[in-house]
């Protein structure tokens, strides 16, 4: 059966949280309600540092982010429920978590996906993304304002971590064992050449030599070859 031009782009925004979960250790998710239907309700998950306020301790650095999301009947041509869960200070989200999207608020644009919103989360969350100019929170706008600007974004990290990571450097294995290599002395002489240089079994060339040292501020001797 045909999907219609929602169930596509539902089958869509899944799939991509879904990539991006994968290529994130800061990101993930849960669907909300049915299993059997393409999912409408999501609860969306950062790990990674925001900061919040408490009347005890004040603001402080948080780790633990959640957001509930409504696709809604008329998603995507209209913009979906947004709604904090967890306790965050930022200009751009109300005590209660009503969450502010600048210019998507009032000119929701319906190519915005998921994902791409999901991104937009994060960098709020960090506070790589926010407006003090025209805040839902104001006392977290002043806050921000008078913080030093090399503070921003809190956490550095972008929210797809986990592309480009270099691959763990492997050992450098060891040069194979030479115990049982017979000394120099011992190994038989197989062709002595007009110059008077010894060729070994081994292919190694001996030529007349002695040990002398190199300068008078170094401990370590030198072989000076000899023709």
């Amino acid at each position: 059966m045909r999907k219609s031009p929602r169930e596509r782009r539902l089958q869509s925004d899944l799939e991509s949280l879904q990539q991006l979960q994968e290529e994130s250790s800061i990101f993930s998710f849960e669907t909300v309600g049915s299993s059997r239907k393409l999912p409408t309700k999501y609860r969306l998950k950062f790990r990674g540092d925001g900061i919040k306020k408490t009347s005890f301790s004040g603001v402080q650095v948080s780790s633990k982010h959640v957001i509930s999301v409504d696709l809604g009947s008329a998603y995507p041509r209209l913009a979906p429920g947004l709604l904090w869960e967890t306790k965050i200070f930022h200009p751009n989200i109300s005590n209660n978590g009503v969450v502010c999207l600048g210019g998507y608020g009032k000119h929701w644009v319906p190519s915005l996906t998921l994902c791409e919103m999901s991104t937009m989360l994060w960098d709020m969350i960090r506070y790589k993304n926010f407006d003090s100019e025209s805040p839902y929170n104001r006392e977290a706008a002043h806050w921000a304002r008078s913080q030093p600007v090399h503070n921003f974004p809190i956490d550095k990290r972008p929210i797809r971590n986990l592309i480009g990571q270099a691959t763990p450097r492997q050992p450098i294995p060891s040069p194979p064992a030479i115990a049982n290599t017979p000394p120099l002395d011992q190994m038989p002489v197989i062709e002595v050449t007009e110059d008077g240089i010894e060729i070994l079994e081994s292919g190694i060339e001996i030529i007349d030599t002695k040990f002398t040292a190199s300068t008078p501020n170094r401990r370590t001797a030198e072989i000076m070859f000899l023709d």
